[in-house]
């Protein structure tokens, strides 16, 4: 059994009601799902009350319209989550042992932050909020010391929120073209000998995992981070990005690791994509890991991003049943043959039966429907102005 059991919902790219999230940890609270990770902060908004800077609740929180993929909302969304609203979260997970773990994703994904707060990226021009998917070049200046007492500002009153031992700052897909074209930056990175922008990157993350210690709390990143070579050990990486070489050195030199690689565990795709079975095939293992690399494992964790799902039923059908996969390998009852596992879930339906289940005729599919659910998946969500823009 695994000390970490997780679940993460984006709150961000569509919301979801309070009854709604409460819905969902009633789930988790029957599967033994012990980690609630909250992603709150995006380039399409910001969902956490800031007191201290109130511009995010206005600026920051709201989109003027919603472009995912090939499907168009009209109308202004979004809004914060209240400090009672998510003091109200936290509560009720606590009453049933569940750990609420924010995220406040820096230095990319930071358009919402950046639309609100200009000077703290390189240029100090207006960011435009985003409405649609994508990889931004919108990135938090790591050569001013206002972003990082902004941050930590902002970091403080998270922690006034959420009192686990446990706090995500992101580090995944931030370009570097606006550090390279940034005299600022160029600068401190000769001064202080930094060969390349993965390393510079973590040099801010050091600062930031430094600054949650004195606080215990430990930090969570995601694996994009590991490259660098330089991320503090304490730091703890979340292997979403099957590319292990990076995560396997940082575990066998001692670091920590979650696993929630995409093609298992990301619950957004299409049972064609990633079907229930392959889901409960996951192995806590990465290839070249050592023994000791293998023991720095913490969990596992299951993960819904929400750029396409805008509605309840939908999202609950796609967490819903492989989120019970997840449970079982990090629970270490991931042993059986799968047919029997299937009766596992089959029971554990009828304990959720408040839950909107996928249909169970999609749950399992042969591999042949992988390349059929990714041509169903681009002809549905991918436009050529995300395609130029992954290119870019």
């Amino acid at each position: 059994m695994f000390e970490y059991r997780g679940f993460m919902l984006d709150s961000v790219r569509h919301m979801q009601s309070i009854e709604e999230i409460k819905k969902l940890i009633d789930a988790l609270k029957v599967l033994k799902i012990n980690k609630f990770h909250w992603h709150l902060t995006d380039d399409q908004g910001w969902r956490f009350e800031s007191e201290r800077f109130s511009v995010l609740n206005t600026v920051a929180a709201v989109r003027p319209y919603s472009d995912f993929g090939k499907t168009y909302e009209y109308g202004a969304y979004g809004r914060v989550y209240t400090k009672a609203e998510m003091k109200e979260i936290v509560s009720y997970c606590a009453e049933k042992g569940i750990e609420v773990i924010p995220e406040f994703d820096i230095p990319g994904h930071t358009s919402a932050l950046l639309s609100a707060m200009p000077s703290l990226s390189c240029t100090g021009e207006n960011v435009k909020i985003k409405t649609h998917q994508g990889i931004f070049k919108d990135v938090l200046c790591l050569s001013k010391e206002e972003t990082y007492n902004t941050v930590t500002a902002i970091i403080d009153e998270f922690l006034e929120i959420f009192p686990g031992k446990y706090f995500h700052i992101g580090g995944d897909e931030a370009p570097s073209e606006s550090w390279e074209a940034c005299p600022c930056c160029q600068k401190y990175m000769k001064e202080h000998s930094i060969e390349n922008y993965a390393q510079y990157q973590n040099c801010f993350m050091n600062r930031i995992v430094d600054y949650l210690e004195s606080k215990n709390r430990h930090c969570i990143v995601w694996n994009d981070s590991a490259k660098g070579g330089n991320l503090d050990k304490r730091a703890i990486i979340q292997y979403w990005k099957e590319s292990p070489k990076p995560s396997v050195r940082f575990l066998n030199e001692g670091g920590k690791a979650i696993l929630s690689p995409f093609s298992y565990c990301y619950f957004d795709y299409d049972y064609n994509i990633t079907p229930l079975n392959r889901t409960y095939s996951l192995k806590a293992d990465l290839p070249g890991l050592t023994d000791k690399g293998r023991q720095n494992i913490l969990g596992i964790e299951g993960t819904v991003w929400t750029e396409y799902i805008s509605e309840d039923t939908q999202l609950e059908r796609l967490v819903f049943p492989r989120l019970i996969a997840v449970s079982k390998l990090a629970l270490g009852e991931s042993s059986k043959p799968y047919k029997e596992f299937l009766n596992d879930v089959h029971s554990i339906q009828k304990q959720l039966d408040s839950i909107s289940f996928c249909d169970e005729k999609l749950w399992t599919k042969p591999r042949a429907a992988f390349v059929y659910g990714w041509l169903k998946y681009v002809k549905e969500h991918i436009t050529k102005d995300f395609i130029k823009e992954l290119i870019k």
